[in-house]
């Protein structure tokens, strides 16, 4: 009987080889690691009828103010005004003690009369009383000549005889000349009330009268300045003298405001110059108001751009008749430059700045798209997308600090 062998070769492999494939099996079989996802909050950008406009900030300025002062010296002897009065154009503010001007105009009057008389005896000529009053005197002068001149040549003959001392002789003799002297003068008189006065003369009381009216009617302006009025509607802002204090011509009194309407002023930079015109409409806003909108209109577009700054000074009117608004006020101001149109906006909340570019991201089938936008003018918390948007996208506006390109995201609701 023939007995078969089987030999079995058994390999001997090494106990820590086996844990080294043991442990490999069970690394191909763990699962992979899940792909990170991000919660975000998303808004579709969306298109809205908006008015382009120009922000800038102002400062409200009185439209007129004015110092009031003296024009003629003085003691204050009345005030009719503090500070903050309301006062209307030509209303009395103060009086000057008139009592020295009252007695110029008086005898300034006075003066005017008698030039005026003067002038109108020249005009109208001597009437006949005074030409034969004239003509009598002239009569009773030759008849007292004659008689000098007859004691003069009787006294002559006594003095030559040596009947009469020489202080007689000078005494006629001086007689005689006083005598022609005054026929002489009662003769001119005569001819002057006959053929009446010269053109000279006449010219000349003309002028004298003149000059009479013309100190008559500077008296009564003096006068008139006692009496400080108000050269416009306002409030007074400043009183710089009290009652009973002497002035002098040109001392500052009050300083008086026209707070209606007021003066905006306010600067727009260089870009922005081409949209201001006069006449344009603006908005502004207080913060003594804040929940008020007054509106006012351009009236003044200066020539030039201020070198340092590059910036137009710009100044409007604004209508204050409550004079609720006071000058000094801070304002922010909206100057709108177009018509409204369709805009495409987005919370301001979903940009993001590198530098110079400025990018938002937007949830497109699950994952996050970025996008480089430009933008325009800003509206409250909204933002105008020039270009790089389109209406409907939906735009990351919470979470978008931690995403990139690509990333998966999940939008909460």
């Amino acid at each position: 009987m023939k007995i078969r062998l089987q030999f079995v070769c058994v390999f001997l492999i090494p106990l820590p080889f086996l844990f080294f494939l043991n442990s490999c099996e069970k690394a191909d079989t763990k699962p992979a690691a899940e792909e990170k996802t991000y919660n975000v909050q998303v808004k579709a950008a969306e298109k809205k009828p908006l008015q382009p406009f120009v922000e800038a900030i102002g400062t409200l300025y009185p439209n007129d103010e004015v110092t009031v002062s003296t024009e003629v010296d003085g003691i204050l002897s009345d005030l009719k005004a503090e500070e903050g009065t309301r006062v209307s154009k030509g209303m009395l503010l103060a009086q000057i003690d008139d009592t020295d001007y009252l007695l110029e105009v008086k005898r300034a009057e006075a003066t005017v009369e008698a030039a005026d008389s003067r002038l109108q005896q020249l005009v109208t000529g001597a009437r006949p009383q005074e030409v034969q009053l004239a003509k009598a005197e002239m009569d009773q002068s030759l008849a007292d000549l004659e008689k000098r001149k007859a004691d003069r040549e009787r006294a002559k003959k006594l003095f030559d005889g040596q009947y009469i001392s020489a202080q007689d002789w000078d005494a006629a003799r001086t007689a005689y000349e006083v005598a022609v002297a005054t026929h002489q003068k009662a003769k001119e008189n005569l001819g002057l009330v006959t053929e009446g006065p010269r053109k000279e003369e006449i010219a000349a009381a003309r002028a004298q009268l003149d000059q009479s009216k013309a100190a008559l009617s500077l008296a009564r302006q003096k006068l008139g300045k006692t009496k400080v009025s108000s050269p416009l509607a306002g409030v007074v802002r400043l009183k710089r003298v009290s009652k009973g204090e002497f002035v002098k011509n040109g001392n500052p009194l009050f300083t008086i405001i026209q707070s209606n309407p007021l003066k905006l002023r306010f600067t727009l930079s260089e870009k922005d110059v081409g949209k201001v015109k006069p006449s344009q409409e603006v908005l502004l806003r207080v913060d003594a108001f804040a929940d008020k909108e007054f509106k006012g209109k351009v009236t003044t577009i200066f020539p030039s751009l201020e070198e340092k700054t590059r910036t137009l000074m710009v100044e409007a009117l604004v209508p204050n008749p409550e004079e609720s608004l006071k000058a000094g006020l801070f304002t922010k101001v909206i100057l709108y430059t177009g018509p409204p149109k369709e805009t495409v906006v987005i919370p301001i909340t979903a940009l993001l700045y590198e530098e110079a570019k400025i990018k938002v991201f937007v949830e497109d089938g699950g994952r996050a798209k970025e996008k480089s936008i430009s933008i325009g003018g800003k509206y409250g918390e909204l933002m105008e997308i020039a270009e790089g948007l389109k209406e409907g996208e939906k735009v990351v506006v919470a979470g978008q600090q931690n995403l990139s390109e690509g990333v998966k995201v999940h939008v909460a609701r």
